[in-house]
């Protein structure tokens, strides 16, 4: 009687571990399931450029770390390859065995698998972004041209067509409010035509470029600065190829191409498109 009772004992115990074993596993899966849930991006157009931004600085970010740490790896191959070289030679005078020698072509072959790999990742992080990048171009390229005082923001850029007249004259005016609002004098990298536009091939006499983050505290205030008062520009937030350098703000019309300005000098009928650049 006494084992029976015991043997009961023992399985009401294990019944209940087993129970709250269940019942706590539920609750970890529901907990997880609530996590991943809350950490979906909402829909959006705002959360969706912020997504995607994120997204491309991660790629970068990646690719980065994958350079910095390819010298390191080539670096253990060849150590591993002259370690393999001197390992055949005593295996030649029958000083290891061919287990030995095994384990050691077998660590250089992976090795050299794995630095063949990450080169093979860094190749596909820039051929993305570098796909990211001509769509971009191409989109503003052939994109619908804004209307007067338009207003539209993406993951590269913000672009604001502006409804008053604009001249370089304007220039002094927006360096007032700069030093007023931010205490510091305007971060100005071009005034017009420089030689960085020269090789780009833009026309940017009648523009001005501003080596400001976008989505710095100092930038959203220029850029607010601008929009109230109708001036139109162009917030790059990363580099565009063919466009742009590196974020900055272009404060202007949009930099046609010089071929294009040629062309129309000499033919006044021809098409008036323009490729931009801040």
């Amino acid at each position: 009687m006494k084992s029976a009772a015991c043997l009961a004992a023992i399985v009401s115990i294990m019944l209940f571990w087993s129970a709250a074993s269940l019942a706590a596993e539920q609750k970890k899966k529901t907990t997880t399931t609530r996590v991943v849930r809350s950490t979906l991006p909402a829909s959006s157009p705002t959360k969706r450029v912020t997504t995607r931004m994120m997204l491309i600085e991660r790629r970068k970010a990646s690719r980065q770390q994958l350079q910095d740490a390819l010298p390191q790896y080539e670096e253990k191959l060849a150590q591993i390859s002259a370690d393999y070289e001197a390992s055949k030679k005593l295996y030649d005078e029958d000083l290891i065995s061919p287990a030995e020698l095994e384990i050691r072509e077998r660590a250089m072959t992976d090795t050299r698998l794995e630095l063949q790999r990450m080169r093979e990742w860094i190749a596909e992080d820039d051929l993305s972004l570098s796909l990211a990048e001509n769509a971009a171009r191409e989109k503003l390229a052939n994109g619908a041209k804004l209307n007067p005082g338009e207003y539209h923001e993406s993951a590269t850029m913000i672009r604001y067509s502006g409804n008053s007249s604009w001249s370089l004259a304007v220039v002094e005016k927006i360096a007032k409010f700069f030093q007023a609002r931010c205490g510091q004098p305007l971060p100005i990298s071009a005034m017009g035509q420089s030689a960085t536009h020269d090789r780009m091939g833009l026309d940017h006499r009648e523009a001005l470029d501003i080596a400001l983050q976008p989505d710095s505290e100092e930038g959203r205030a220029l850029i607010g600065f601008l929009r109230i008062n109708g001036i139109p520009f162009i917030a790059f937030r990363s580099r565009v190829l063919g466009m742009s350098t590196g974020a900055h703000i272009h404060v202007g019309r949009p930099s046609p191409r010089m071929l294009e300005v040629k062309q129309r000098s000499t033919n006044p009928g021809a098409s008036d498109k323009t490729d931009v650049h801040g």
